[in-house]
């Protein structure tokens, strides 16, 4: 992994194909090791007083923090110190640092709102599949599919005991947590870093689907495997097509705002329950909705295909210094 000094942070080197899937290995197995050990830090080594099903409220708090000092040391700064080790910059909040993860000052607020309701006009299509997962696909496979919508549960129970809202505080505390740190961390690293530097060694939209099926196994949730490759897909084509970080933290930042409100309302009744899948499959306004939604984000999409791709053959070109 050579680093070349340039004023243009596209133009530095760039770890290569190995490399970059190494480091995402890495943080694979420390993130969990991480939370582990926080936890026994935290707690003083007992297991009292927390299981996925019940969190003491006691415990809570140290809980939630736990989750975000855990994504901001395993995945959002390793990446800001690769960074500046790659632009040869000491600060890596400098401005060669944060443009070489694409973070750009000057937004386009009419894109960022576009791909927002992108991501909300996607939501009908992640819902069916859910549904038609949950009716035909983990019935089929008998005590493993069952397994997998048991560890779907255990983890939804998780986050609705860390989403306990109880003041406007509250409400604050456990944005912070469930909805806006993920989305940073995990857009560092994963459109940031990852899909930029994959990017490098291959076409972009090969890099877009690789980056969203590594996003998605990230997560450990077999039931949501397809529903979150979908999400990293879209999220890294918006980004592959805008160049700007801020655009998918913000389309980020909806989805799990969406989601922890989706998980609020539908507080004490399980997936199948809240959601009614059987039953919504059979109706036939259901489906015009799916299909109407899908239609429009389409259209999304088309709307950002006009924009070129980001800059792919100055990202090809490093390989040859």
């Amino acid at each position: 992994m050579q680093t070349f000094s340039s004023s243009d942070p596209l133009t530095v080197g760039r770890p290569a194909f190995f490399a970059n899937t190494l480091f995402l290995i890495a943080v694979m197995v420390l993130y969990p090791i991480t939370g582990f050990l926080l936890f026994s830090l935290v707690s003083g080594g007992s297991q009292m007083g927390f299981s996925l099903l019940h969190i003491e409220e006691s415990m809570l708090t140290s809980i939630r923090l736990i989750q975000a000092v855990g994504q901001i040391l395993v995945l959002a700064l390793p990446v800001l110190l690769l960074a500046a080790w790659h632009t040869g910059r000491k600060n890596p909040f400098s401005p060669q640092s944060l443009a070489f993860l694409g973070i750009q000052r000057r937004v386009d607020f009419g894109m960022a709102a576009l791909a927002v309701g992108g991501i909300f006009l996607l939501q009908p299509l992640l819902y069916t599949i859910t549904a038609l997962q949950d009716h035909y696909l983990w019935p089929a496979l008998g005590s493993a599919g069952a397994e997998v919508v048991h560890q779907r549960d255990l983890m939804e129970s998780f986050i609705k005991e860390l989403g306990q809202i109880r003041s406007v505080q509250e409400f604050f505390s456990v944005a912070l947590v469930l909805a806006f740190t993920p989305a940073v961390c995990e857009e560092l690293l994963f459109r940031g870093y990852v899909q930029q530097n994959y990017t490098r060694t291959m076409s972009s939209g090969a890099a877009v689907l690789l980056t969203g099926l590594i996003f998605a196994f990230f997560h450990m949730s077999a039931a949501n495997l397809l529903p979150l490759a979908l999400l990293g897909w879209y999220i890294g084509y918006i980004y592959a097509r805008v160049g700007n970080l801020v655009i998918p933290f913000v389309v980020h930042l909806a989805n799990n705002l969406a989601a922890l409100l989706f998980l609020f309302f539908t507080e004490g009744r399980s997936s199948e329950e809240a959601f009614g899948s059987e039953h919504i499959l059979r109706l036939p306004w259901w489906w015009i909705v799916v299909a109407g939604s899908f239609f429009l984000f389409v259209m999304v999409l088309r709307r950002f295909a006009v924009l070129p791709f980001l800059k792919e053959d100055v990202l090809k070109g490093v390989a040859s210094h």
